[in-house]
């Protein structure tokens, strides 16, 4: 692109940041290109305000979400943007306590027991699960990173693999996820609740619950109305200030799930009876157990890392070396920690109780069963405060938040991430049915921990867009529909990723059917391959989408390129150097460039705060209009 190779000169020539940002302000009207210009001018038609006729255009302009002050359109508003430079906030502790929540959380206690089903004895689990916890970090760092260099979100960076268009594809499956997890953990975190209650009264513990429906019942209903209240509290917290309570809450739960490690271990004389188990499997299925293991492990996470942009965007990119630090420690170390604790406390449970429990819920009820002492009752409070708020940070920033983002990039007029998150919390909390989850655990989980599959092939895309095809991106072709925009592909669709999604997906499907209907006859190879497709996707699908590129070139010239102007205020003056940007340092409204309201060509240095002032005015006057 000219713009690109005349801004990239100026620095190559001088070289130094200040070179760059002293040169005449009059070399914009060559820094801009035409290219650019043909998109700004196509951005400010989407963004026109369409005067609203017929009773039923008045309503819908009713419905369109708040934006004083700032422009909406069919592929933009204020929650799809990439993150102005003061607002990247989060630092070391923020995106510790992000990837501390789902580490710290039950699932993480509980799951590690329920691989002694597969055969695995105690000791191999574990390994196992370190094993594929450095997998998720190297997942988690290569996924993340163009949200932390280009502060873009999740949707955003399907539009740059899937198209425009085609980005509606990429995110639908996430919507899914969201909406069922959502209410697949509150019916968990109504349980919490109950913990909580349990402690203030026997009669409450000993509560004959009679069933409303299959799987429903009236005690677990006064909890997961309660949990879903504090749900709705939370619809009013941005995601980007979440930070302190996901503090709170992994600090909480650790000394939670610390404090009943000691007191079964100490009770139980040691790490119990299933800790010394042995077993007695091949080594070629052992092989493929371990397997196994990793890619349910993964697959549980899977989701959280491929929208992991969506809160890496909240960084700084000079932070990533810090950021990576906090991911070790969220992940491999409590994660691992946290799921050995949760097998020694289930295996001391069987030694003392003669079950296995692994939810804490079973292990309190235990407790103030044999002695409705104010030590159970005390404990039972407590360790309910922390599991709770664990849960509701966990299924708030991991799935409702998530599906606010997502509905923001389907209707952006409509939909910001507040509304978004209210329609998770009413639709994932109810039409769900998530009562229903438990009744049938086995199947719903083996179909949750398959979710990784529909995901896997999204995550290489990302991986080979970023690093392999493009290496830096155009934020303003992401919200165009002109031919021009890096991101149009074909009529808005790309098909290569299409496609070879597709195969990715189909490939684990047969071992899919196998592992929900285990009593009919199965073909070892597909199984296998679905044991472990973590890994044997990516092999594909990698390899596919780089060949569909060199048999199918995309011929753009924006491609690769980033933007001649630091449009959204994003990026710092090293930032701009590095990709070859103009900024402005706050002189110039960067929205009042997008939306077409100063003239680049006739920029000079006199009389830039009275366009940008000028351009303030009209955006403030129409939207008072």
């Amino acid at each position: 692109m000219v713009s690109q190779i005349k801004s990239n000169e100026v620095f190559e020539k001088n070289g130094t940041l200040e070179a760059v940002m002293s040169a005449d302000i009059n070399h914009i009207k060559s820094i801009v290109s035409a290219e650019d210009k043909d998109i700004l001018k196509q951005t400010l038609e989407l963004e026109k305000e369409q005067e609203a006729t017929t009773a039923f255009q008045r309503f819908l302009k009713k419905l369109e979400i708040p934006h004083e002050g700032q422009v909406v359109s069919s592929l933009r508003n204020p929650d799809l943007e990439p993150i102005k430079y003061d607002d990247q906030t989060w630092g070391f502790w923020s995106m510790l306590a992000y990837w501390g929540l789902p580490n710290f959380s039950i699932p993480t206690f509980s799951t590690a027991i329920t691989f002694t089903e597969l055969g695995l004895n105690a000791k191999e689990i574990i390994g196992a699960l370190i094993i594929a916890n450095c997998f998720v970090i190297t997942m988690l760092i290569l996924s993340a990173n163009n949200g932390s260099d280009f502060h873009i979100g999740f949707g955003l960076s399907q539009r740059m693999t899937y198209g425009i268009k085609g980005s509606y594809f990429g995110v639908l499956i996430r919507v899914g996820l969201s909406v069922v997890t959502f209410g697949y953990l509150a019916w968990g975190g109504g349980a919490l609740v109950n913990m909580i209650l349990d402690s203030f009264s026997h009669h409450y513990l000993y509560f004959e619950s009679f069933e409303l429906a299959s799987g429903l019942d009236a005690k677990g209903l006064i909890g997961f109305i309660i949990f879903l209240t504090l749900c709705v509290i939370f619809v009013f917290v941005h995601p980007r200030k979440t930070a302190k309570y996901s503090i709170f809450a992994c600090g909480s739960t650790f000394f939670g799930i610390l404090g009943i490690f000691i007191y079964l271990r100490t009770t139980a004389g040691g790490p119990g009876v299933l800790w010394y188990a042995k077993d007695t499997m091949s080594t070629t299925n052992k092989a493929f157990t371990w397997l196994y293991v990793i890619t349910i492990w993964i697959s549980g996470v899977a989701n959280a890392i491929l929208n992991s942009n969506d809160y890496q965007r909240f960084t700084k990119s000079k932070d990533k070396f810090k950021i990576s630090i906090s991911l070790i420690i969220a992940i491999l170390v409590a994660a691992s920690l946290v799921s050995t604790f949760g097998l020694i406390c289930s295996s001391c449970c069987l030694t003392l109780y003669g079950k296995s429990y692994y939810m804490p819920t079973d292990i309190t009820e235990q407790w103030l069963h044999d002695s409705y002492s104010p030590k159970a009752r005390a404990a039972s409070f407590f360790l309910g405060i922390a599991f709770t708020s664990c849960q509701l940070m966990l299924n708030m920033t991991q799935n409702a938040y998530a599906l606010g983002m997502d509905l923001a990039l389907y209707a952006p007029r409509y939909f910001n991430i507040r509304r978004g998150t209210m329609l998770c919390v009413i639709v994932g909390g109810w039409a769900s049915c998530p009562w229903t989850f438990y009744t049938g655990a086995s199947k719903f989980l083996t179909v949750m921990s398959a979710f990784g599959l529909f995901v896997t092939p999204s995550i290489t895309f990302l991986w080979c867009d970023y690093y392999v095809l493009r290496k830096k991106l155009s934020l303003i072709d992401f919200f165009t529909t002109s031919p021009t925009g890096t991101y149009w592909y074909h009529n808005g669709v790309n098909y290569r990723a299409v496609v070879v999604a597709v195969i990715g997906i189909s490939l684990g499907l047969p071992g899919l059917y196998y592992t929900c209907y285990p009593d009919n006859a199965y073909n070892v190879g597909m199984m296998r391959f679905y044991y472990g497709y973590f890994l044997f996707v990516p092999m594909i699908t990698i390899p596919l989408y780089l060949l569909s590129y060199k048999i199918f070139p995309y011929k753009n010239d924006r491609f690769g390129e980033s933007d001649p102007i630091d449009y959204f205020d994003c990026f710092s003056p090293e930032e701009c150097a590095k990709y070859g940007m103009v900024k402005f340092e706050g002189k110039l409204d960067p929205y009042a460039i997008l939306d077409g309201l100063v003239d680049t060509t006739n920029l000079v240095d006199d009389n830039i705060d009275s366009d940008s002032s000028k351009a303030h005015e009209e955006v403030n006057i129409e939207a008072k209009e």
